[in-house]
Formats: structure tokens, sequence, C-alpha cells
């Protein structure tokens, strides 16, 4: 098996591999900020949870606009360089995270973690798709690549969580600090450096550009997870937030139309299946936010954090299901509209046995068939539509597409829904506490100790109310459009078959 030319030809094969992978594994799951120790670290620092989320997303930010910067850089500097400076950015980044108090900080260490582990990233993932595939199909390629993303994501917020658990929340990050440093030093002595023979100059770059779009998307990332905390379009902050981003983005396309050499190619949107499969993960934002499964673990089942992420390895057994279909699937070239279909299914399943689990009975081991078939849909959309979106798309357009794959996927759809999701569970959680209580009668009151006892009903009873009506409204916005998806499929068969 030829690894081409990034190690050195004295590595031995056997040695080859198992390095490859590590430094793959650790790219994809070293972000920053983990979720298994968030709830440690801003209640130690004493700051509010969203300040957290938004360095989480700020680290996709970061890779979309990575993804889209990175071929200059591949023009310019050799594959160690890069593979060395993305190693060593991600572990000076993750050592401020674990080091520093102050959460803007923390923002922006993610921001530019996210941006630098793309140069990283990008060099082992050419090598392993040249093992996957020798003509470079990345439908060979894309089962490994989520499955190691995301079984190795919730695998690392489980470790993370019981390492938070039983020490502190900084032990987390020394154990990543460590797999960082291993994947850097074994980068140092085993990858040879190949510098490019033409060398791009960096002078040529849109520096300018590249600000505009990073700057639109901060800003409304600032606005999408501080709403609720200052009160949406009554802050002046959020709408100064939303404007700014509105108006840095419509200087970002006017520059893009109007330079010679633009940052990101426009035209690619003209493409149909670049655009609907950007549209399909926008609406999979709908459908993978495990907002009301917190909501519903947390607030009626009072399961610690640990017991939480236990409940997400559930997922793992799905997600293995799902890149072993995806890569049948392909090899032997089935229709892609079917999978995409079956993913969106899969989803209105999980949500449809939550549903029914909404019990303040429930057991944790009930979760594990809702999540291994969210594991699943997870894994099979993903890929398909991942897939879909970058169709018959040359590598001068690849990487751009990517990139913007991943604002839309890791940020904008499931931020916005994510978001949505917060507000309307508080919002209809004090509704029904208010219903609830109106329907009080004094005699429940008798003593502290039942009234105490009452409220933490009525508060567990809101919870679980709004819970069920969020879920409901998802499972009928998701049956309208499997149905919208089944007409559309049926409609290009029988159109296809009329016109032969």
């Amino acid at each position: 098996m030829e690894l081409l030319d990034l190690f050195y030809k004295w590595v031995p094969l056997y040695l080859r591999l198992p390095v490859l992978f590590l430094i793959f594994f650790v790219v994809l799951v070293a972000n920053g900020i983990y979720l298994g120790n968030a709830t440690e670290m801003y209640s130690d620092m004493g700051v509010y949870a969203e300040q957290f989320t938004e360095a989480y997303n700020a680290i996709y930010i970061g890779m979309g606009l990575g993804l889209i910067f990175h071929m200059r850089l591949k023009m310019r500097f050799s594959n160690k360089t890069l593979l060395l400076c993305g190693l060593t950015v991600l572990l000076v980044m993750n050592l401020i995270c674990a080091t520093t108090s102050n959460a803007t900080v923390i923002i922006a260490a993610c921001f530019i973690l996210g941006f630098a582990k793309i140069s990283a990233m990008v060099e082992v993932y050419v090598i392993w798709m040249y093992i996957w595939s020798k003509k470079l199909d990345t439908s060979r390629m894309y089962p490994f690549v989520y499955f190691t993303a995301l079984a190795g994501i919730h695998f690392v917020t489980w470790l993370t969580t019981w390492l938070a658990y039983q020490y502190n929340w900084r032990f987390a990050y020394i154990a990543i600090l460590a797999l960082i440093l291993l994947c850097l030093i074994s980068a140092l002595l085993l990858v040879e450096n190949h510098p490019p023979k033409k060398k791009y100059p960096l002078y040529q770059v849109d520096y300018l550009g590249l600000t505009q779009l990073s700057a639109s998307m901060l800003l409304l990332n600032y606005a999408m997870v501080n709403g609720k905390v200052e009160d949406w379009f009554s802050s002046g902050k959020i709408i100064a937030a939303l404007l700014g981003s509105l108006a840095a983005l419509l200087l970002f396309l006017k520059r893009e139309y109007t330079i010679k050499r633009p940052m990101f190619d426009l035209g690619m949107f003209k493409k149909s299946n670049f655009s609907t499969g950007l549209a399909y993960f926008m609406i999979l934002g709908l459908f993978i936010p495990g907002t009301f499964q917190s909501a519903f673990s947390g607030g009626i089942l009072h399961y610690e954090m640990i017991t939480n992420m236990e409940v997400n390895l559930y997922m793992i057994p799905g997600i293995i299901a799902g890149c072993l279909v995806c890569y049948v699937w392909y090899y032997f070239n089935l229709d892609g509209d079917l999978l995409i279909i079956a993913g969106f299914a899969c989803f209105i399943l999980y949500h449809i046995m939550m549903y029914n689990s909404f019990t303040a009975n429930f057991d944790i081991h009930g979760f594990w068939q809702p999540s291994a078939a969210k594991g699943f849909a997870t894994a099979v959309l993903y890929i398909s539509v991942g897939l879909y979106t970058t169709r018959s798309m040359g590598i001068n357009m690849i990487m751009s597409a990517a990139g913007t794959m991943i604002l839309f996927r890791s940020f904008i759809g499931s931020g916005i829904c994510s978001a949505f999701y917060v507000y309307f569970l508080y919002e209809q959680r004090i509704r029904h506490l208010d219903y609830l209580a109106g329907q009080n009668d004094g005699d429940n009151y008798i003593s502290k100790v039942q009234g105490t006892s009452y409220y933490a009903n009525i508060q567990q009873q809101a919870t679980l109310a709004a819970s069920k009506e969020l879920t409901g409204y998802i499972i009928i916005a998701g049956l309208l459009f499997i149905g919208f998806l089944v007409t559309k499929y049926l409609c290009r068969k029988l159109g296809a078959v009329l016109v032969v």
C-alpha cells in the first residue's frame, strides 16, 4: 500500500499507517473546546454557557474559511511545513484554552485553531484519499472520514467528561495536549519535506475579502448565540451585530465580483447540485441539534453530565452502520438521492421515538435505539449530501466548496436552529409553567416541603410539555420535507422515462 511521499522512504509501512491514522484522528477531534468539560469550565470561570457555544461555533467558522484559503498556502509552502504549523497552532491554542480565564480569548483561540488545523488535516487527508482510491474517488474516502470524525468526537467528548468528573476539567486538556505533542514529534521525525516546484506569491491573496467574510460569520455567530441572553431585538448589541454581519457579507460579495483574483469563486452557486446541497444542509439543521434531548435528560431525568455523555455513545454503532451502508451503496453506484431520503427518514424516526419516550420514568438504556438511529442518519446525510454537493467539481473548486459546506452544515444551519430551539423551549416552558401554576389548588401548599415538591413537579411537567411540543413540530416539518423529496425523486424518474 503506497503512501506516496509523505514519509521518508525508510519508514516501514507498519509504522506509517498507525501514525497516519493518529494524526488524522487527533486533528479531527482536537477542537479547543470539548463539550465534556465545558460545563465545569464556564462554571469555574463564572461566565454564561453561551460564550462557550460561541467558541465552539468559531472552530467551524475557522475550518470553513481555512479550507477556502488553503489552496493558496498549498502552492506556497511544503507539505511538512503545513503539517507542522497546523499541529503547532493546534497545540498552542489548546494550551491557551486550558490556561486562560477570559472567554473572549477562548473564542479567538478557537477561531484561529479551526483556521490553522486545516493545514494539517488536508495534508493527511490527501494521503488517505490515495489509500482508499487510486482514482481519488471521494465516495470511497468519505465513510472513513466521517467514521473517524463523528465516532471520534463522541468518544473524546465522553473521555473529557470522565476526566473532568474524576479529576478536574484541566485533565482533559492534558490528555489532548499529550496526543498533539505525540503527533508533532512523529511528523517532525518521519515526514519528508517536499517544497512546491512553483511557489504562489502570497501578496496576491485577497486578505481583505477573507477578513470581510470572517467578520460577517463571527458577528452572525455572536448574534445567534447570545440572542436569548440579550433578549434578541430588544438589544442594541444584537441588532448591531446582525447589521454588521449583513454589511460585511455584502461588501465581501461586491469585492469578489470586482477584483481580479477573488478569494471565492461565486460561480459555484450556479451549479444546481451545489445550491441544493447547501439547502439540504440548512434543513439538516432542523433535525440534528440535541437541544431538547439535553433538556429532557438534564431537566426531567436529572442525569449528571457523565451520564448524558454515555447516552451519546449509543450513537457510535449507528455511525458505524451508516458509514458501512454508504461505502457499499456508492461502491455499487446506487442512486444517491434514495440514500438522502433514507437519511432524513431516519432522523424523523429518531424524533418520533424520542417523542414517545418523553416520560419521567424513562430509563437510560431506552436511549440506545433512538440514538443509534440518529447516529445512522447523521453519518448517511453527512456523506450523501456532501458527495451530492461537490459532484462534478474540479480540484480548483473543491476546496472552496468544502469550506462552504462546513459553514452551512456545522454553523449556519445548526446554529440558527439551535438558537431558535433554545429560545422556544425557554418561552414555552414559561407558558406551560404559568398554565400549570394557574391550575393549582391552595391545598398543595400545606407545608413548605409539599410546596417545594409541587413547584419542582410543575417545573418538570412544563419542561416535558415544551419538549414534546417542539418535537411534534419537528416531526410534522420532517414528514412534509420527506414528502417533497419523494415527489421530486418520482417526478425526476418519470421525466427521464418520458424523455426516453
